[in-house]
């Protein structure tokens, strides 16, 4: 069967030699272009890394060229060859030659090496004998001996290198079990450290609602949260409004748009209701029993009465709280007659009450007056 890609004259016949040969063509096609010249056409990687003299570019170790190789010489039995190519980034071509005496690449013409020397101590590399080395141990008994005593005195250098180490091992191990009782004893006490600082973490996180795990305290954070303050303005505000909510009263009669007008046409009756209502807001807040902690069905001590009796049969307050508004409503229901002095008493403890109600409005009226006739 006949191989793929390969054509065959129809005048060939295997008597007529080799289909390249009656074809006359190269059995290395393109490549053998100059092979009367004894110039090959190869594939040859760069061994090290290079400087082009024609534009001073680098090009690295590795880089790839179609070279012309040729043997130029031999060195014993060994042939040297040269290989030409012509630079990627120039025109300028670049001739590499073998040194089989060196067993390395020669730059001849058109770049030249990069210095990259080192000795094999530097990079960890155990040195080989050359060819040279190796004849003299063998045929030179000075230098032999020479050789060995430095040998000696290199193994005398690494020897206490290698004792200490030998005998930092044995220290170690001696006792394994000590070295592992100590180990295991360490680790208990950091896991109940670790254990502690996870109990506290999880309490705040608890407390504060929080479900993201806690990093650990340092000192900046420290720092930061004594030096950080925050206002109370807005507390403040709102506890100041709950109060007014509280003391303001819910039978305010609403007013119709015809009378809200006629009433905010007068800016001076205006202003003189809302500083009354604000008068009478602080003062109520000031003196008002009934805002305060104390309890009258607990029978403690009101207006200057003292505890007994009388004061559980005082008048029940009833506290309905909302959001807006809480309201305290007099059941007169519920007071049972007992006999004249407790119903004296009653009676003066509701007319006190309402004496301490009007007179923030009576004496804010006296003022509101003496300021119109001052600006009379």
């Amino acid at each position: 069967m006949q191989p793929f890609n390969k054509y065959y004259p129809p005048d060939w016949t295997p008597e007529k030699g080799s289909v390249n040969k009656f074809v006359g063509k190269h059995p290395l096609g393109d490549r053998a272009r100059k092979i009367d010249q004894g110039i090959l056409i190869v594939r040859f990687e760069l061994p090290f890394n290079i400087w082009c003299e024609g534009c001073g570019n680098h090009v690295g170790k590795g880089v790839r060229y179609n070279a012309e190789k040729k043997k130029i010489g031999k060195y014993f039995s060994t042939p040297i060859f040269s290989f030409r190519m012509k630079c990627h980034l120039c025109d300028n071509w670049i001739e590499i030659h073998t040194d089989p005496k060196n067993a390395e690449y020669l730059v001849v013409s058109g770049a030249r090496k990069k210095v990259e020397t080192w000795e094999p101590e530097d990079s960890e590399v155990i040195k080989l004998k050359d060819d040279d080395e190796a004849k003299k141990m063998v045929d030179n008994a000075l230098y032999k001996l020479e050789y060995s005593v430095k040998d000696e005195l290199r193994s005398r250098e690494t020897l206490p290198i290698l004792t200490q180490l030998q005998r930092l091992n044995d220290k170690q191990w001696a006792d394994p079990y000590t070295h592992s009782q100590r180990m295991r004893k360490k680790f208990r006490e950091e896991k109940k450290e670790l254990e502690a600082k996870k109990r506290a973490d999880e309490e705040i996180c608890d407390r504060n609602a929080l479900s993201i795990p806690l990093l650990p305290e340092s000192q900046e954070d420290i720092v930061k949260a004594r030096t950080t303050e925050f206002s109370d303005q807005l507390l403040e505000k709102a506890q100041k409004r709950k109060l007014e909510i509280t003391a303001s009263s819910i039978f305010n009669k609403q007013t119709s748009k015809s009378k809200r007008s006629k009433f905010h046409t007068h800016d001076s009756k205006d202003k003189f209701a809302k500083l009354s209502a604000i008068v009478a807001v602080n003062t109520k807040l000031k003196i008002d029993p009934f805002l305060k902690d104390n309890d009258w069905n607990t029978g403690n001590n009101i207006n200057g009465t003292e505890k007994g009796e009388n004061n559980k049969d005082l008048v029940i307050i009833k506290k309905k709280e909302s959001n807006h508004h809480q309201s305290e409503v007099l059941d007169s229901r519920n007071i049972t007659p007992v006999n004249d002095k407790k119903n004296k008493g009653k009676l003066i403890t509701f007319f006190r009450y309402i004496l301490q109600s009007i007179y923030p409005i009576l004496f804010c009226r006296h003022h509101y007056d003496r300021y119109i006739f001052s600006q009379c």
